[in-house]
């Protein structure tokens, strides 16, 4: 059984390892060759983001096998980034329950849009978000790539996604 829940300093050297993972397999499914941040990551930028902004994770039979991390940009506008789950389980549901979670606890807490960038060209990701009803509000290529700004609008009111672009 799967279990999402907020991480704690402890799990900093887990997640940092799922993210390398993940990232490691998002590169290589690109062929890619533009610099990934998320590879070059220490396990102190891990620990600074439990401390600073709201890091899930998903733990099954006691090991951490997916995180997602989510920074509240304004009252209105959150931003997903470093989403990854391990490789050995993809498609399972695991990184659903992780982004569920992170939706519900959005709502709750009145946010109006959450807001993410992924590669506009890794097609199984940008699937994936429009099953999850996000919608592609622009794209850049700011990063050597084209990135696309994707919003999942969580009200009827209108919200203001630029914080989000410089991201």
């Amino acid at each position: 059984m799967t279990n999402i829940r907020r991480a704690v300093a402890a799990d900093a050297d887990a997640i940092a390892e799922i993210t390398k993972e993940a990232f490691r397999l998002y590169k290589d499914d690109l062929h890619s060759s533009y610099p990934i941040a998320a590879l070059n990551e220490t396990v102190g930028d891990v620990l600074c983001d439990i401390e600073r902004h709201a890091v899930y994770v998903a733990q099954s039979d006691g090991k951490i096998v997916g995180s997602i991390r989510v920074k509240t940009l304004n009252p209105s506008l959150a931003y997903i980034y470093r989403f990854g789950v391990s490789p050995h389980i993809n498609n399972t549901g695991i990184g659903s329950d992780l982004l569920n979670a992170v939706i519900a606890d959005c709502r709750s807490a009145n946010v109006k849009a959450i807001a993410l960038h992924t590669n506009a060209r890794y097609y199984k990701l940008a699937r994936y978000y429009y099953g999850k009803r996000f919608f592609v509000h622009s794209t850049s290529t700011d990063k050597g790539y084209i990135r696309a700004l994707f919003v999942k609008e969580l009200t009827d009111e209108e919200c203001d996604v630029s914080p989000a672009f410089d991201l």
